[in-house]
C-alpha cells in the first residue's frame, strides 16, 4: 500500500484523542470496510474522476489521518466530506462521553469525577478540553433526553437498592 493516499479529517484536538485511543495509536489509521469507522467512510467518499488527480488540501488545526482499503483505492474524500466525517466523529465522542458519565454517574453519584475519570481513560489533556463544555454536554443530553423520555430517575439510583451488574461498586 505505498501510493495509498492519506486523508486528513478535521477534528478537535480531544476528539483526536479520543479516536487515537479508540481506533489506534497508529496515524494513519487503515480503515477496513467491515468496521464501524469503514461504513461511515463508505458513505462519504466519492468515486474519482477518471484521470483526475485532486491534490490534497491540508487542513490546518488538529487532524485524524486515515487511509481508504485498497479495494477503494479509485475513491477519494472531498474536503466537504472531511469537514462533516469530523462533525460526526465529534458526536461519537459526545455518544461514548455521555454513556460513560450516565454509568459512572449510577455507580458513584457523581459527575465531575466521571467526567475527569473519562478524560483519563481516554488520555485526553484538561488543556484540549474544558470539563465544563463536556459537562454541558452531558448536562444538554440529560435535560433534554433524560428527563423527556421520563428517565431522569435512573441517575438518582436509591441507596437501598441494589445495582444490577456484579461489577458496579457504590461509593
Amino acid at each position: 500500500m505505498k501510493n495509498t493516499p492519506i486523508f486528513a479529517i478535521p477534528v478537535r484536538p480531544h476528539v483526536r484523542q479520543f479516536m487515537l485511543y479508540k481506533y489506534g495509536p497508529a496515524q494513519p489509521h487503515a480503515v477496513h470496510q467491515n468496521t464501524f469507522l469503514g461504513r461511515v467512510v463508505r458513505m462519504k467518499i466519492e468515486k474519482q474522476p477518471f484521470r483526475q488527480l485532486r491534490q490534497a488540501e491540508k487542513p490546518e488545526g488538529s487532524v485524524y489521518q486515515l487511509t481508504l482499503p485498497t479495494a477503494l483505492r479509485h475513491y477519494t474524500i472531498s474536503p466537504e466530506s472531511a469537514k462533516q466525517m469530523g462533525e460526526m466523529f465529534d458526536k461519537l465522542f459526545q455518544e461514548a462521553l455521555i454513556m460513560f458519565v450516565i454509568g459512572q454517574v449510577i455507580a458513584t453519584g457523581n459527575e465531575r469525577k466521571a467526567l475527569r475519570s473519562f478524560c483519563k481513560l481516554y488520555g485526553i489533556d484538561p488543556s484540549d478540553a474544558d470539563l465544563e463544555v463536556l459537562r454541558k454536554v452531558y448536562r444538554d443530553y440529560k435535560e433534554k433526553v433524560l428527563e423527556d423520555n421520563g428517565q431522569a430517575d435512573l441517575l438518582n439510583w436509591p441507596e437501598s437498592q441494589e445495582l444490577f451488574s456484579d461489577f458496579a461498586v457504590r461509593s
